[in-house]
């Protein structure tokens, strides 16, 4: 098989008025050259909607077969030759391969429609990130002989292996699919191991499963160690070589306690993750695998030993480099609204059929997620029947992994959605939407307690900062990089001192796009990143994480951008994985400072000279320096207009009801009811309404306090009875 590269000479147009239904012929004119990988989102110019990509594909002499291979195309795509419809494929995020014929005059005019327009039936439909639209990862030619491996088959190359560890021999099951009517087409399996010696080797029919067995194989143990083989997949018809196949794997074991966690290999391992979007800086979702290695490189820096790839299949490149770099991987489909649309769940099964068979080989992948955050606003039984069936394509495809979900913090651990994949993440943000920063402690205690046979994981938390902020008592929603810094050494202790959590992902890296924003400062992106979504700037937390992750050694001084201060003394803050650290202000000693346990040396009531004063931490050659300018009145710039003290509201909720995290009016009859303390507050304004509700059958509980509470005869005495029980459930934590 050859690959052709067609990422250039492509023509690009948008089709505002036009639909994929009602798609004849594309329109003369309006058209600009691009090279991919390409999106047409700007932050200026949101556009939703029918697009058109066009190109000629002239054909050589002595090609047979041939695919049009797309990594990605977001999201609804139809494929035309020369004006007749070949394929279409539902999903922005999965690899997938159209088959062209030759065309009498020897040139294929290709069409590619794409449209990224809030589709029900394809998720996502919903979600707090951008759904760009284009072609943003490569498009290629796969060139081959009439008798070869079958490249459509859900995207794969055409091989299904699965790799794994069975009393200390590496097995590979491998399941062969293949385009040919030859009876005498054979496979030669060859697996190479990681010094370049071959380990195993096979021959056998086209038709025949297969399994390799090794002996004493060197491991994939993560960061311990990225132990990688290599399989080579020959399909050889008449004695000859016909095509040819080869994919990375590695040997690895996992197992999960919810007392222990997590443990790879027979050891324990603690997951110090990180959760990533594709998106980098204006380019949007059109980068470059170079641009994904670099993202690998700074997840490197921070030391974690682990990767969220969300909340959608990434590109084949990222999960090579979580192989090559021992990271291990939580990979998902992008399920974040499930409703009882059949198309829609259909579509679920296609995009997690298609992420496990074509990353099935990746031996970094240690869950797969079937679901984020789903209950948002129900928790319904044929959410339960979709997971489960979701669960069972993951066994049935894989029974060698976990299968996984991430689900937000208010829904009880008593939920049937707890019990149905292998792990459970929780998606969880003290101190920023609900509570303060300290109920960690206390919330996963309870937690473990009410389910401890409940393998328990964070999979999400972190808050927004700006860069262009900064406060001396910084405090929720002030959007500041100081209380991001001061949260996370706050919150992550308490994660890291319960070790029957498998681990936790800090949610984000990177800040990312997200087009419905507009808070702290800033529009269109999610600001809870270490690093900024150009990838220039690591925030002061990114050096929090460093310091307790990483064994390169290395000083921080926190406040670089915070250079304008209105003080005659400051504390000044040194994020460090050394025990001690020096401290000079304008040349001279200042003081000795020790590491307090958590990666953080502080520095209390360093004096400010009138104008620039130079700080340097220092511990040996190690260093870091910044210059701090006294001024007589505070920067304005610093502070957010209106940044007053108090949770955020959450980016999904919509009215002046909901307070997450607490009860209110939005929630169901039965969950008031089923709390003691909530339903005392019906009692107290409505108790009737609560004798009815118990005693007789005939308010559905499943409906809101609120719709019950709509239907009294006076509507302006319902909305102030509506607004008073909903202040006092809003006191109300709405957990357990």
């Amino acid at each position: 098989m050859k690959t052709i590269s067609l990422c250039s000479g492509w023509l690009f147009r948008k089709l505002p008025d036009c639909a994929p239904e009602t798609f004849e012929t594309l329109p003369e004119g309006g058209y600009e050259a691009v090279t991919l990988p390409h999106t047409w989102y700007s932050d200026d110019d949101q556009y939703r909607g029918l697009t058109a990509y066009t190109r000629d594909v002239a054909w050589e002499a002595d090609w047979e077969c041939v695919y049009l291979s797309f990594d990605g195309a977001d999201q609804r795509c139809l494929v035309y030759a020369d004006g007749v419809k070949l394929s279409e494929h539902r999903g922005a995020y999965a690899r997938f391969r159209v088959p062209l014929t030759r065309p009498a005059s020897g040139v294929t005019k290709l069409t590619v429609l794409l449209d990224n327009r809030q589709d029900e039936t394809i998720s996502p439909h919903f979600g707090d990130f951008t759904v760009f639209g284009g072609l943003y990862r490569p498009v290629e030619l796969l060139v081959c002989e009439k008798d070869h491996f079958d490249y459509g088959f859900y995207g794969t190359d055409g091989v299904i292996a699965r790799a794994a560890l069975r009393d200390g021999e590496g097995v590979v099951s491998l399941e062969p699919h293949v385009c040919t009517d030859r009876a005498d087409a054979v496979i030669v399996y060859t697996l190479i191991d990681p010094k370049g010696k071959t380990a195993g080797f096979r021959a056998a029919r086209v038709g025949e499963a297969v399994t390799l067995t090794i002996q004493e194989p060197a491991l994939w143990n993560g960061r311990g160690g990225a132990a990688l083989y290599t399989l080579h997949a020959a399909l050889r018809v008449g004695g000859r070589a016909s095509d040819l196949t080869t994919l990375r794997l590695g040997f690895r074991s996992l197992s999960l306690s919810a007392e222990e966690g997590l443990f790879l290999n027979g050891e324990h391992v603690r997951l110090r993750g990180v959760a990533k979007h594709q998106d980098i800086g204006l380019k949007y979702s059109a980068v470059s695998a170079e641009e994904i290695r670099a993202d690998f490189d700074l997840i490197d820096d921070i030391g974690a030993n682990a990767v969220r790839l969300s909340h959608y299949q990434h590109a084949q490149t990222a999960y090579t480099c979580a192989d090559e770099r021992g990271l291990l991987v939580w990979a998902e489909i992008p399920m974040l609204k499930m409703t009882e649309d059949q198309v829609l769940f259909e579509n679920a099964k296609q995009q997690l059929t298609e992420l496990i068979l074509q990353n099935i080989h990746h031996p970094s992948i240690f869950c797969w997620g079937i679901q984020n955050e789903i209950a948002m606003f129900k928790d319904a039984p044929y959410m339960h029947e979709q997971c489960t069936a979701l669960h069972e394509i993951c066994k049935a495809l894989d029974p060698g992994r976990f299968s996984a979900c991430a689900n937000l913090y208010p829904l009880k651990p008593k939920s049937r959605l707890n019990e149905i994949t292998d792990l459970v993440g929780y998606n969880i943000y003290f101190g920023w939407y609900y509570g303060q920063m300290t109920d960690y402690a206390d919330y996963l205690d309870r937690f473990h307690k009410a389910r401890p046979a409940l393998p328990l994981g964070i999979s999400e938390y972190g808050v927004d900062s700006n860069l262009a902020l900064h406060a001396e008592n910084p405090h929720i929603k002030d959007y500041t990089e100081e209380y991001q810094a001061l949260w996370h050494e706050t919150v992550y202790p308490q994660i890291e001192a319960r070790p029957w959590l498998w681990g936790s992902f800090v949610w984000n890296m990177f800040d990312f796009s997200s087009a419905r924003r507009n808070e702290g400062g800033v529009k269109f992106v999610n600001g809870k990143g270490l690093v900024s979504r150009d990838r220039l700037t690591k925030k002061d937390a990114f050096y929090y994480y460093k310091a307790k992750w990483s064994a390169d050694p290395f000083v921080h001084l926190c406040g670089h951008r915070f250079a304008k201060r209105c003080r005659e003394s400051v504390n000044v803050k040194v994020y460090t994985n050394q025990d001690a650290v020096c401290l000079t202000l304008n040349g001279a000693f200042f003081a000795e400072g020790r590491n307090n346990g958590n990666g953080t040396v502080v520095f209390e009531n360093v004096p400010l000279l009138p104008g620039e004063n130079r700080l340097e931490a220092s511990r040996g050659d190690l260093s870091d320096a910044l210059v701090f300018a006294r001024v007589e009145t505070p920067e304005e710039s610093y502070v957010l207009p209106g940044a007053e003290e108090g949770e955020v509201k959450n980016w999904f909720l919509t009215d002046d009801y909901t307070r997450q995290g607490y009860f209110s009016v939005n929630d169901t009859a039965n969950d008031v009811l089923d709390d003691p303390a909530a339903r005392a507050v019906l009692e107290k304004y409505v108790p009737g309404l609560v004798k009815v509700m118990t005693e007789k059958n005939v308010i559905p509980l499943g409906l809101t306090i609120k719709s019950i509470l709509s239907h009294d005869a006076d509507p302006a005495e319902a909305e102030a009875v509506t607004k008073k029980i909903n202040a006092e459930l809003n006191e109300i934590e709405n957990t357990f």
